[in-house]
């Protein structure tokens, strides 16, 4: 059934794949390790002829400058690598803007004539307004284009209605 195994360790049966690695290295070794960091042996520009303003002889430090720091100086934002320690908040969402504005665009490129897009535009505006500072921008350009959607809708709605009116009258007057 199964297969039994020598109990040479102890009496624990170890499954296939599990058993101690035959060779184990030493944990001492003759190679020393390299060192953790060494600093590059860099000289800023100018400062190799003997500092910005003059050679050797200049003064170290000029009437206006100011003391030096006795806790030195920190590195750039705080970071030793060079790179930023921080990244800043995240962007503030801007989905009800932009959504208002598309809206209001969709007005003008034909798709106004259900007046849907002006109403959407206006109401996604407003609560834009009212719940993303961020997007004010967005917002009230969606708002001034579905406002003036609207308007424009309206205006053709009573025109077309006069046309009609217009239409309709005379050709009766004429019998």
């Amino acid at each position: 059934m199964t297969e039994q195994r020598p109990a040479g360790t102890g009496g624990d049966s170890t499954p296939d794949g599990y058993q101690p690695p035959s060779y184990i290295p030493p944990q001492g070794s003759d190679i020393p390790a390299p060192p953790l960091y060494t600093p590059p042996l860099y000289t800023p520009p100018g400062e190799q002829y003997g500092g910005q303003y003059g050679g050797p002889y200049s003064q170290p430090g000029g009437p206006y400058t100011q003391p030096a720091s006795p806790y030195g100086q920190p590195g750039q934002y705080g970071s030793p690598y060079g790179q930023p320690s921080y990244y800043g908040m995240a962007a503030a969402p801007k989905n009800l803007s932009i959504a208002s504005m598309c809206c209001g665009i969709a007005v003008f490129v034909g798709f106004g004539v259900f007046l849907l897009p002006q109403l959407a535009a206006v109401v996604l505006g407003h609560m834009a307004l009212r719940r993303e500072p961020s997007g004010r921008g967005f917002a009230i350009a969606g708002l001034v284009m579905g406002y003036i959607g609207i308007a424009l809708t309206v205006l053709v709605i009573v025109v077309f209605a006069l046309l009609m009116a217009g239409l309709a009258s005379s050709s009766y007057s004429t019998f």
